[in-house]
């Protein structure tokens, strides 16, 4: 019971700034795991191109990887798509807690995972069409309590995430 105050706390806490914070993150989840998975796609091919090497068999047998300046800038690289994985499963972390949050977790959850998280961009209209023809002005109103709720799960994951 403790535990379900505290969460509905971290929601009224949620400031403005949080909450366009989130709103812009999940604006930008999409781009950022094409980007990503471009990314160690084009490592990949490098890695072979040079090395005869993929980038699995490279992973596996990281003690003998090569200290060039060519191999430097590729472990820079896996570095900062390391950085940008993390941040994506802290974001499909936040949004499968909303899944569990009681009464309208669930359609908070669906109203997300379909406007910000599917592989191709829905439309808020897409979205009404898919959340049972939901009214404009329902849809709306529970988007904003959808990103609320997901802006206090994201930093409460966040804040757990950096403490590790």
């Amino acid at each position: 019971m403790q535990n379900l105050f505290g969460v509905l706390d971290e929601v009224e806490q949620v400031t403005d700034e949080m909450y366009k914070n989130a709103e812009m993150l999940l604006d930008l989840y999409r781009k950022v795991k094409f980007r990503v998975y471009r990314n160690l796609e084009e490592i990949d091919e490098e890695l072979y191109i040079e090395d005869r090497k993929n980038l699995t068999l490279l992973l596996n047998n990281i003690l003998d990887f090569d200290s060039t300046i060519e191999k430097r800038r590729i472990q820079e690289r896996l570095a900062s798509n390391n950085f940008n994985l993390c941040l994506l499963e802290i974001m499909e972390d936040a949004l499968l807690i909303v899944k569990r949050y009681p009464d309208d977790g669930e359609l908070f959850y669906r109203l997300l995972r379909y406007r910000y998280f599917d592989s191709f961009k829905n439309t808020n209209e897409d979205v009404m069409m898919m959340l049972e023809d939901m009214p404009y002005t329902t849809y709306y109103r529970k988007r904003k309590k959808a990103i609320r709720l997901y802006a206090a799960m994201l930093w409460g994951v966040a804040r757990k995430a950096q403490a590790q």
